[in-house]
């Protein structure tokens, strides 16, 4: 009975730290459950046991796992993934389950959003319509031809879903809440230029003007970035705290959200997936990388940079080539 009682208590700590401080557990409880508010009160202090039922409606709606931890010598964790390429999630699953998610993470006291990337952050596209629309097109026609055996289609902005473009604008509005640091590798290796060069010499952006509208956008993306790292604030009018810097290698694509009480990592995986994880010691690890990186790391953030200048400059003369 106590060890059912100690997981149980693990898992509402879990579910606690998805929440905003101001939420009362009790209420949360109650409603997600349709039960008393007493009810509710017995299961946070153990008298009474979540059902296996209840325990799926909690961990679906709220993004958690219940498990009963291995021993701390044992190397063994659960994690969540995306699952693209079997078909169980698309695109516009994907922004939505995201959505939520990042908006119950800023929610709930983030201190700092950390990120090693060999691509501009994707929160950062999705400012821009097109931009954004063409970056979730060819999410989609890389993943979704290997399932159904079907040719990559031609970017048609008109076609665009404008659910997931309200999804991306909402996620670019809430990364400008957090404070952040990202840890970015070689400009000329930029997976988008790469996406949008493919693009174009396929024949996936076919309309000359289309092109020319989302080689102006994500200059604008770099303009964008580059006032961040000189104010070292996303937005003037929030506490979040920009910090860029450079490093020749990042290896994997990472992310730690760190807060008060319990701090979430993202792995990426066969180039569009990625895993998810709440374990303490897989975020220990990424906390570790991302630091030892920053050791070796060019700052590009403050008023004047001479590498972030040549950086950036280099960026832009790459998005000016495409379209000459």
């Amino acid at each position: 009975m106590s060890k059912t009682i100690t997981s149980q208590t693990r898992f509402f700590e879990q579910l606690k730290n998805r929440l905003s401080p101001e939420t009362l557990m009790a209420n949360e409880l109650a409603m997600a459950l349709t039960i008393s508010k007493s009810e509710a009160y017995s299961k946070l202090k153990g008298t009474s046991n979540l059902t296996l039922q209840q325990m799926e409606i909690l961990c679906n709606r709220y993004d958690v796992n219940f498990e009963i931890k291995p021993q701390q010598n044992i190397n063994t964790c659960s994690v969540k993934f995306t699952p693209f390429h079997t078909g169980a999630i698309n695109i516009s699953q994907y922004m939505e389950n995201l959505n939520r998610q990042m908006q119950r993470v800023a929610s709930a006291g983030l201190k700092n959003l950390s990120c090693s990337t060999d691509d501009i952050p994707f929160f950062h596209l999705f400012k821009y319509k097109e931009l954004a629309a063409f970056k979730m097109h060819f999410w989609a026609s890389r993943i979704y031809p290997q399932q159904k055996n079907t040719q990559e289609q031609v970017f048609d902005f008109k076609k665009a879903n404008k659910k997931d473009l309200k999804n991306a604008l909402d996620l670019y509005n809430i990364y400008q809440q957090i404070p952040c640091t990202e840890i970015w590798t070689k400009g000329d290796l930029l997976i988008i230029i790469d996406q949008i060069k493919y693009s174009i010499e396929s024949k996936l952006i076919a309309d000359r003007k289309l092109q020319e509208v989302i080689c102006k956008q994500l200059s604008s993306v770099l303009d964008d970035i580059e006032s961040y790292a000189i104010d070292g604030c996303k937005n003037k009018n929030t506490s979040a705290v920009y910090e860029w810097y450079f490093c020749d290698v990042v290896g994997n694509v990472s992310y730690l959200a760190e807060r008060e009480e319990m701090n979430l990592c993202f792995l990426r995986f066969n180039t569009f997936n990625n895993i998810e994880s709440s374990d303490e010691s897989i975020c220990n690890e990424v906390r570790m990388w991302l630091n030892s990186l920053l050791n070796d790391a060019v700052g590009f953030s403050g008023k004047g940079s001479k590498h972030r200048n040549i950086y950036l400059g280099n960026l832009r003369n790459t998005i000016d080539k495409i379209n000459s």
